[in-house]
């Protein structure tokens, strides 16, 4: 096993790692420094001000870096509080605005004093040769002296990464966290010590058979059986409220009838529908035939709305779902979903995602989907004339298709365009997923990862969750593209 080498690098050198297990994706230096201070909190004041008292880092405790994709710099891979509380007392006005600010601002003072500069770090070659050590550090109970453990949360990502299964907890937080959401805010800080109580309920065998809620381990995907999303994750927020609740008692869920008569407690809010059925390819003369790449679908017959979803029998909805859950295509090969495109480029890029099987064929689609979103959202800027937002003009940015631009800039600024109310639910899913905070299928941070993550595995299931989370957000552009 690769032990690495020593040396002795510059602050200035360090990039605190922006896939900090700990914290999750984060999209920038400043993001993961700020994302710590609010993780910590005191304990990062308190873990700077011992570093100024010790005149530097703990020599018992090893900063691991590997080499940056940027010449000359270094990914911090272990020691990132160490890192990140020099970074602040370094520059201060980073911590703005944050909980900690004040705090960093006296401790900047002390530190200009006598400046620490350089740190001794074990540089390894990649990620991969430092992983193994990492985990062995974080995931066993005998940690060294000062060192933070992982919580549930982030040993769930670091398993997940690896391919091992994650806790159901980690894939239900991750579906509902909303930073902006008081109520959930609430929920989450109390449950912080109560995870692995929540997965007990997850793991439950009634918990799918009463409720319909199907979690997988191993992609973090959360399903609900007759497809209601909205009833879904109300019914998982209404679950995950009532463990948070102070008056809550660990006996209510200790042995597995507690546990079943408590999930029994919200099957009025069941999601329960028909399982799914196994997905056939029309056979050869069923009358089905696909639409040539470059003809327009036809879009008079528009997806339900939710009262016309909801006056369906059940068994034609359940039908429906079971279908759509087991395709095997990026984007549904037929039916109401199909989407208007036209044009030279997006017509033939449409009818590749309608035709790629997702299965074996995992990098090539994630790619094909990033760039679809992406050339989708640049034909509605250029053919409706969208206005540059101030924040852009400043960069001297004249162009949408300018590689300065961000995507998370030309989807914000299509769903201004389409709905400047900000209130239209086609839109919601494609607001909340460029956050920068915002983890999961369809999040812009997985859309880059498919491209710059080296780390990031795509997998089937994943890639169709994450056009499912676009598919209004495009339906919208394309009806735009094609209106007069």
């Amino acid at each position: 096993m690769t032990r690495g080498k020593w040396a002795t690098l510059k602050l200035h050198q360090l990039r605190v790692d922006q896939e900090n297990y700990r914290l999750g994706p984060q999209t920038s230096q400043r993001a993961a420094l700020r994302a710590m201070i609010e993780d910590q909190g005191p304990k990062l004041v308190r873990l700077a001000k011992d570093i100024l008292d010790m005149k530097g880092v703990n020599p018992g405790e090893p900063v691991w870096v590997v080499p940056s994709e940027i010449r000359g710099k270094y990914i911090v891979e272990e020691g990132n509080r160490r890192i990140t509380a020099l970074k602040l007392m370094e520059n201060p006005a980073i911590a703005d605005g944050t909980s900690q600010a004040k705090a960093f601002r006296r401790l900047a003072k002390i530190y200009a004093d006598s400046p620490i500069r350089e740190v001794e770090v074990r540089i390894f070659g990649s990620r991969e040769e430092v992983l193994p050590w990492k985990r062995r550090r974080h995931m066993t109970a005998a940690s060294g002296v000062g060192l933070a453990p992982w919580k549930p949360m982030a040993k769930g990502r670091a398993n997940r990464d690896v391919g091992a299964e994650a806790p159901r907890f980690l894939a239900v937080a991750e579906l509902l966290a909303d930073e902006k959401d008081a109520a959930w805010n609430e929920v989450a800080e109390a449950l912080d010590n109560r995870w692995t109580t929540v997965d007990r309920v997850l793991n439950a065998d009634p918990f799918s058979k009463v409720l319909g809620v199907h979690i997988d381990p191993k992609t973090s995907i959360v399903r609900f059986e007759n497809g209601d999303a909205k009833a879904g994750r109300a019914l998982l927020m209404r679950i995950l409220s009532a463990i948070a609740a102070p008056e809550f008692d660990f006996a209510e869920i200790e042995d597995k009838e507690d546990r079943e008569r408590f999930i029994k407690r919200f099957a009025a809010w069941s999601v329960k529908g028909a399982s799914p059925e196994p997905h056939e390819e029309p056979a050869p003369g069923s009358g089905e035939p696909s639409d040539p790449p470059n003809t327009p679908v036809d879009d008079a017959t528009p997806a339900p709305s939710d009262e016309e979803e909801s006056a369906r029998p059940e068994d034609t909805r359940s039908r429906r779902d079971a279908a759509d859950a087991a395709r095997r295509t990026l984007a549904p090969d037929k039916g109401p979903r199909l989407l208007a495109v036209t044009g030279a480029r997006l017509g033939p890029l449409y009818a590749e995602c309608r035709k790629i099987k997702v299965k074996g064929n995992e990098n090539a689609a994630a790619f094909l989907l990033r760039v679809f979103i992406e050339l989708s959202s640049e034909a509605l800027l250029h053919e409706k004339a969208v206005k540059f937002p101030r924040s852009l003009r400043d960069k001297n940015i004249t162009s949408w298709d300018d590689y300065k631009v961000k995507l998370s800039d030309k989807i914000t600024a299509v769903a201004l365009h389409l709905d400047p109310a900000n209130n239209a639910k086609e839109f919601q899913q494609a607001r909340l997923s460029v956050r920068t905070d915002h983890i999961g299928a369809s999040s812009i941070t997985t859309l880059h990862g498919y491209f710059h993550n080296r780390h990031l595995l795509p997998d089937a299931e994943s890639i169709k969750a994450t056009w499912d989370g676009w598919e209004s957000y495009l339906r919208e552009v394309h009806k735009a593209l094609n209106a007069p």
